[in-house]
């Protein structure tokens, strides 16, 4: 008899987990087709420039000595992989992305089973299992099946199945409903963390150049300096042999002498600023602080002639932060349909089914409507009405920001220009002052002009060559400030030993050899 039962048990439990499995399929078969429509999440005027993110990306990396030879590029990278800053972008967009993959999955499914005792006038032991499915789609339909198989003392046994749903027909539903919004607001968010995520990356590469290219300018300053106290030198020497030789007072030696001692002391603040900008660099690219590698990236010079109107509109087309602005304006409307979907009546189209065995089997089913109207309720009015704010100052934001990228373009454009006018007017200083010097030197031999016009043409020279120097390095980083307002990416550029350019392709090189 028990043998019987057990059988007819065994049977009902398989019936019902057969019956939840076919429902179960049913509706993950609708949560793959809804999925597959929120896939497409990444349109191809999002894509600017992201590279693959992965976990094992952010191990621990103890910070490494300095290499003896260290090019851009390799300082880039190796900031891109240690920089702690640029690792907080890259945890914000892995948990972005995380997130994004957590909401796609609108279903659960679980199994269950527990013991236990109960006792009166007597002992009852309780054994349960079954499995519950529920899946939340983004049309705003709730859809749940449970079933349950309860034993009682090894001989009697209950089997339970049901199912539900619910499905909004005015407020909530659809693109309003919280299911839809869930999955939104974490596609948006992953969408704007890939943004950032480039955003970071310029900011840090741009860094680095800057710091690199800061350290350039501090050597060749350091040797300018140098080769001034070494024409300081000589000029002391020989004007001690003049004033040996009676040609000169000694007041021409003593501030031959004092201009000696003036470069000398300029000179060691030149190194010190290098050793201060050196370790600036290291402390970017995640090195121990205290290296002095040899730096083998020239920064080139290449004049261009720049079309401000045409770079407007090109950064116009391709800034990141006017896509940011756009997912604002997207998230405001999002807001104002939800509250403007919560002001209207409730109906909800709602059905259920359930079957019971206990030896008697049952079943029995409802269908109906569900209907609620929202009466006098002013919050939910002034709710549509914050809404609708955010969205225009969201809109107001976006127009502010489109005369910022104009604003930015043509500011680093004319620094550009001014920098490269600098450079022509530094190099006829260097070509004037060296020739000056030649023209003092002489007339110094000849007694027809003193010491003091040769040591004012030195400074000359100085002066020109400083100024030439820090010229071109302003020239260059201007062009690099110009293509991150252009909202070009940058990665392209430092991989070789081209200058910037305003060309969206500029200076690409494989893709694989670039990491």
């Amino acid at each position: 008899m028990q043998t019987t039962r057990g059988r007819s048990a065994m049977c009902v439990c398989h019936s019902s987990l057969l019956r939840v499995a076919l429902i179960s399929c049913f509706a993950l078969i609708l949560a793959g087709w809804v999925e597959g429509q929120a896939s497409d999440y990444l349109r191809p005027e999002w894509q600017v420039g992201q590279e693959q993110v992965s976990p094992e990306d952010l191990s621990v990396i103890v910070p490494a000595p300095a290499p003896d030879v260290l090019s851009l590029q390799d300082a880039v990278l190796l900031a891109l992989e240690q920089n702690l800053g640029f690792r907080q972008t890259l945890q914000s967009l892995l948990a972005a992305q995380s997130n994004w993959y957590v909401a796609q999955q609108r279903w659960s499914l679980a199994a269950f089973a527990g013991v236990q005792r109960t006792g009166n006038d007597e002992t009852v032991d309780e054994r349960h299992a079954g499995a519950a499915f529920s899946y939340a789609a983004t049309t705003g339909a709730d859809f749940s099946v449970v079933a349950e198989l309860t034993r009682l003392d090894s001989e009697d046994t209950q089997s339970a199945i049901s199912a539900l749903l619910q499905q909004p027909l005015l407020a909530g539903r659809g693109d309003a409903s919280a299911a839809y919004e869930e999955v939104r607001r974490a596609r948006d968010t992953y969408r704007a963390e890939l943004l950032l995520f480039f955003i970071d990356r310029q900011s840090l590469i741009r860094q680095i150049v800057g710091a690199y290219s800061d350290v350039v300018e501090q050597e060749q300053l350091v040797a300018i300096q140098e080769a001034s106290v070494d024409r300081r030198k000589q000029s002391v020497e020989d004007a001690r042999l003049r004033l040996e030789a009676g040609l000169i007072p000694e007041i021409e030696l003593r501030r031959a002498q004092l201009r000696l001692s003036s470069e000398e002391a300029f000179a060691i603040a030149q190194k010190q600023g290098l050793r201060d900008a050196m370790d600036r660099l290291l402390l970017l690219l995640g090195l121990e602080v205290g290296g002095m590698p040899d730096l083998v990236t020239p920064v080139p010079y290449d004049p261009q002639s720049l079309d401000v109107a045409g770079l407007t509109t090109q950064a116009l087309e391709s800034r990141p932060d006017l896509l940011l602005a756009d997912i604002a304006i997207e998230d405001a409307e999002a807001g104002l349909r939800i509250s403007r979907s919560e002001r209207l009546p409730s109906l909800d189209l709602f059905g259920g089914w359930w079957e019971q065995r206990n030896g008697i089997e049952e079943r029995s089913w409802n269908v109906g409507l569900d209907l609620s109207v929202p009466i006098g309720s002013r919050s939910l009015t002034e709710a549509v009405n914050q809404a609708r704010w955010d969205l225009l100052v969201s809109q107001q934001a976006r127009e502010t920001l489109v005369q910022q990228v104009v604003a930015d373009v043509r500011a680093e454009a004319r620094a550009a220009e001014a920098a490269r006018a600098n450079i022509d007017i530094a190099e006829s200083s260097v070509e004037l002052a060296e020739r000056s010097i030649e023209i003092a030197q002489r007339m110094v031999e000849e007694g027809l002009g003193t010491n003091r016009d040769l040591l004012d043409a030195q400074d000359d020279l100085r002066q020109s060559q400083r100024s030439l120097v820090s010229s071109q390095i302003r020239y260059y980083l201007a062009l690099v400030r110009l293509r991150v307002a252009l909202g070009l990416d940058l990665l392209p550029v430092v991989s070789s030993d081209q200058a910037p350019t305003t060309s969206p392709d500029a200076g690409e090189t494989d893709p694989e050899a670039t990491g």
